[in-house]
């Protein structure tokens, strides 16, 4: 084991940080005396945000022989156990002896895949001559045992594939965001930029690929967290069962999922399955953000728990590469689209249902300022029954809640109010998202 840690920590001080890192938008959140821990899915870019970050580092003069980092990941250490992790530390020290007793920035990629590791971690983390970041595509970083073991001092950034914004610049579309008033040309490479983001995603190493390649890259993305982070993971008592249930989210997004109606689907095509064991398979590809689960908005955790989460997936590209392309379901697309746009702004997100009848798609609550609003997705308005439906819809809700702050987004109507209700395109209303 110590042969293949001073491999790979060779290989870092040899090659150094990689030189076409992509700036980010996300910035790693840092203090003394706390832990940074960085979240997401596989391949949403966790390790060029720690690369980002050592860059800015070495600007301001700190070299590079006071950074280490390690991925845990890599095969070499599959083997590695909790009693050898110390070897980190020794072996940096004897590459660098005068450094090590300077102040150093650890990054740890994947250190959860090691058992007992918050022991580690903790003891990094008492150490007042290291900054430690974590890396990770599991949830486990976060978990009420570990923030135990780590005092509460973690500080949690959670990284989202591209978001549309960021999708401008990192394509060199635009070199800066494009602010209002939009020239016509300005809207049209915009609406033609949001057509390919919605059937594309934001997975940073799809960009710019053909669609034969993205799809294949995709299919594999979720094939890795079926077999790394859940089946590696996990005691799963049906992979029958356990794929099903990845097929069924797949299928059903942006809809009401629940264990009752998959344990039904099961039951029809033959495969047996409990449903305490699939709300596990759901949680466990919530732990590995692949998927996002949104509750009713209600002040009463029975009736929330009574009724059926909607389930969102990280990625729209992603959607796409896992099923036949389907007209019908881009209203669901759409909705997904809109619903990691919010969830990438830190703010808690549910689902309300009118007492009349009538369901609006996102209640928002800002987690910093408390502040509420409305959001509603509706692929476009073009007859007056839709307007006439989704509009009331909303005005019902608005009543309800005494929310007055209330956008309808659609696929390319023109900006317009409408009895107090924003009708807005989603190219616009993503580019007011991403600088919230």
């Amino acid at each position: 084991m110590k042969k293949a840690l001073e491999e790979i920590l060779g290989d870092f001080y040899e090659h150094g940080i990689q030189g076409d890192v992509r700036k980010r938008s996300t910035s790693i959140l840092e203090k003394a005396h706390s832990v940074s821990v960085v979240t997401g899915m596989r391949r949403t870019g966790k390790t060029y945000l720690t690369y980002q970050r050592m860059q800015e580092l070495l600007d301001t003069g700190i070299p590079l022989e006071q950074i280490v980092h390690v991925s845990f990941d890599d095969e070499r250490l599959k083997n590695m156990k909790v009693d050898d992790l110390h070897l980190v530390n020794d072996l940096h020290a004897a590459f660098f002896p005068e450094a090590a007793r300077q102040k150093c920035w650890y990054f740890l990629d994947e250190l959860q895949n090691i058992d007992g590791w918050e022991l580690y971690a903790r003891r990094l983390l008492d150490s007042p001559q290291i900054q430690l970041c974590l890396t990770g595509s599991s949830s486990r970083l976060l978990s009420s045992e570990i923030s135990t073991q780590l005092r509460g001092r973690s500080l949690e950034t959670e990284l989202f594939p591209l978001s549309f914004a960021e999708m401008l610049t990192y394509n060199g579309i635009f070199e800066q965001l494009p602010s209002p008033p939009y020239s016509s040309r300005m809207v049209g490479q915009l609406k033609n930029s949001m057509s390919h983001y919605l059937e594309e995603g934001g997975f940073p190493d799809v960009q710019g690929t053909s669609s034969r390649i993205r799809i294949q890259m995709l299919q594999g993305y979720v094939q890795a967290v079926l077999y790394r982070d859940v089946l590696e993971r996990h005691e799963v008592a049906s992979i029958q069962a356990l794929q099903y249930t990845l097929n069924y989210l797949m299928y059903n997004y942006a809809r009401k999922v629940s264990t009752r109606a998959i344990s039904g689907a099961l039951k029809f095509n033959g495969v047996s399955s409990n449903r305490e064991s699939i709300g596990d398979y759901l949680r466990f590809f919530k732990e590995a953000y692949l998927v996002y689960p949104v509750s009713l908005r209600t002040e009463s955790q029975t009736i929330r728990n009574a009724n059926p989460d909607k389930y969102y997936m990280v990625d729209t590209g992603l959607i796409r590469a896992m099923q036949p392309r389907n007209d019908v379901e881009r209203g669901w697309l759409l909705e997904n689209l809109v619903f990691l746009a919010l969830r990438r702004n830190f703010q808690k997100i549910e689902y309300f249902n009118c007492k009349g009848g009538g369901e609006i798609d996102f209640y928002i609550t800002d987690r910093l300022t408390h502040e509420e609003r409305l959001v509603q997705v509706c692929w476009e308005m073009v007859d007056k029954a839709t307007i006439k439906r989704e509009l009331s819809t909303m005005k019902a809700a608005m009543d309800e809640t005494g929310i007055q702050d209330a956008t309808l987004v659609t696929w390319d109507d023109e900006e317009r109010m409408e009895e107090g209700v924003r009708i807005v395109p989603v190219w616009k209303w993503a580019l007011e998202e991403a600088k919230r």
